[in-house]
């Protein structure tokens, strides 16, 4: 049996715990887990305010549609990119969402 996620998929630790924190309320994995990698952790930020964003652009599709939808499309892009860069081992600011998630003090 494999004693930790890099011997089952090829990549660190680091990066999968980054990644997991794109996938919306996944975020809370590598937030409790993770907390002394900066790497992890400036992912989760970023996570953080997606997912913040998310329930926001979800309350705003009930009064206005077109305006919510549009924002949970734009967050969704946003969050997908910023998840396979952080597969790559790489820092990606999402736009708008970068400079909040800078201000987030873990």
């Amino acid at each position: 049996m494999a004693d930790n996620l890099e011997d089952v998929t090829g990549l660190d630790d680091s990066r999968l715990y980054a990644a997991m924190a794109y996938l919306l309320i996944l975020v809370a994995v590598p937030w409790l887990t993770r907390r002394n990698d900066p790497f992890v952790n400036w992912h989760v930020r970023q996570g953080l305010v997606v997912l913040g964003g998310v329930v926001i652009a979800l309350i705003a599709a009930a009064w206005w549609s077109t305006l919510g939808s549009l924002l949970f499309v734009a967050l969704m892009i946003g969050d997908v990119v910023a998840l396979v860069q952080a597969l790559q081992g790489k820092k990606w600011k999402i736009p708008g969402v970068g400079q909040l998630a800078a201000k987030l003090r873990m």
